[in-house]
């Protein structure tokens, strides 16, 4: 068995799909009345860390539109203090809310969990094949189309900037955009109308491919995951241990308390980096032969005066440190933005832009420059920086810090 692990630390890691027209064989069809195009149904096999208890994070999010540009229509299935949220919006010219559902119980932590959410006329939501109630705040089905010319899917996360999926180990995930009333869906479609996405993990030459299935023809897409550091694909059967392990590495040490600090610097100026430890050496995987360098931890140096201090405990080996360049979020039209959030054209040019006035973006992809001067997207200030390359140091041998 495998799985996919969104570890505990995770800010910014998600698997994501690309933007499919609703007339590709992997492509969810709105036809038929629009019927289909205003269901759903999302099944995962998945265990939860304790500390979702303590968050807000979300499972699965849909954008709709005619095309990538353009997105009309957003759909969040969110975990919030361990309880399922459903969320459906308009957001053409603002954002309205038109589905919104709360579950009455949280999900259990600590276990495998068979996890099962549908809309049709209604939400319905089994925890290990037993219904539990929700609430319906609003649902307003004639205003509602999930999946409308196009669709773009994130598992584990959302196009916004902060607050993805942590401490949620999924094993398997099946969404369709046909609810039938039935606690699991179908695998496979005989139906032009019915498209089915299956992921497993369990292939590990690539973990990360989506087998679909319409109208009797299966096809192959395929996630990206966005933080490989953080959201770590294992060959287990169950998420790897918050203690001694990084990812399902298991990572060697006497329990002593190590650490690396350091400053990191450009141009000869102090600068805000996320700046990684990373084993020289290769470390075993638990229950695996493989073995795999580990990411042992990341933080972000001080603006102000470039420092850091990597807690890599238990680990007294060699380490590289690595110090990143915010590579920031692909431009998303008419998408808010706030003081310090990163943008960059999807036709990558060496350049990525800061925002320094909060506000909303325009509909349409901006006309991109490349000099450090300020400039509007919508409402929002952009500064353009060039994109710098990543820092490494290293080898470096962590130091042990003394108990106190």
């Amino acid at each position: 068995m495998a799985g996919l692990w969104f570890s505990t630390e995770n800010s910014e890691g998600k698997l994501k799909s690309s933007f499919i027209l609703n007339n590709a064989d992997e492509g969810f069809s709105n036809s038929s009345g629009a019927i289909y195009g205003r269901q759903l149904h999302f099944y995962a096999l998945m265990q939860l860390d304790d500390t979702v208890l303590s968050n807000s994070m979300p499972l699965l999010t849909i954008y709709g539109g005619p095309n990538e540009t353009t997105i009309q229509r957003r759909t969040d299935i969110v975990l919030n203090q361990g309880i399922i949220e459903f969320k459906h919006y308009y957001t053409w010219g603002g954002e309205f809310l038109k589905i919104d559902y709360v579950a009455q119980t949280p999900l259990p932590t600590g276990k495998l969990i068979e996890l099962s959410i549908g809309l049709s006329s209604s939400l319905n939501v089994w925890v290990n094949g037993d219904s539990i109630g929700v609430t319906k705040n609003t649902h307003i089905s004639n205003q509602t189309q999930i999946f409308s010319n196009g669709a773009k899917l994130i598992l584990g996360g959302t196009e916004q900037f902060e607050g993805q999926a942590a401490g949620v180990w999924i094993r398997s995930a099946i969404i369709t955009n046909q609810h039938s009333g039935a606690n699991v869906p179908q695998p496979t479609s005989s139906s032009s109308n019915i498209t089915v996405w299956n992921v497993d993990f369990e292939d590990s030459s690539n973990p990360l491919k989506i087998i679909t299935s319409r109208n009797k023809v299966s096809s192959e897409l395929q996630w990206t995951n966005t933080d490989e550091a953080t959201v770590v694909w294992s060959d287990s059967d169950s998420p790897p241990s918050s203690s001694g392990s990084s990812g399902g590495i298991i990572i060697p040490g006497n329990g002593k308390t190590t650490r690396i600090q350091g400053t990191v610097m450009e141009d000869d100026q102090p600068v805000a980096r996320r700046v990684f430890a990373i084993t020289q050496a290769l470390l075993e995987i638990d229950g695996s032969q493989a073995t795999q360098h580990a990411v042992l931890n990341s933080v972000l140096s001080d603006s102000s005066n470039g420092s850091y201090s990597l807690d890599t405990s238990p680990y007294e080996g060699a380490v590289f440190v690595m110090a990143v360049d915010d590579y920031g979020q692909v431009w998303q039209a008419s998408t808010t933005y706030e003081v310090g959030h990163v943008i960059r054209p999807a036709n990558f040019q060496g350049y990525v832009y800061h925002c320094t006035v909060a506000g909303t973006g325009d509909s349409t992809e901006p006309t991109w420059w490349f000099d450090d001067s300020v400039k509007a997207i919508g409402t929002a200030q952009f500064k353009a920086k060039p994109y710098t390359r990543p820092l490494a140091h290293g080898p470096v041998i962590p130091e042990i810090v003394p108990e106190s």
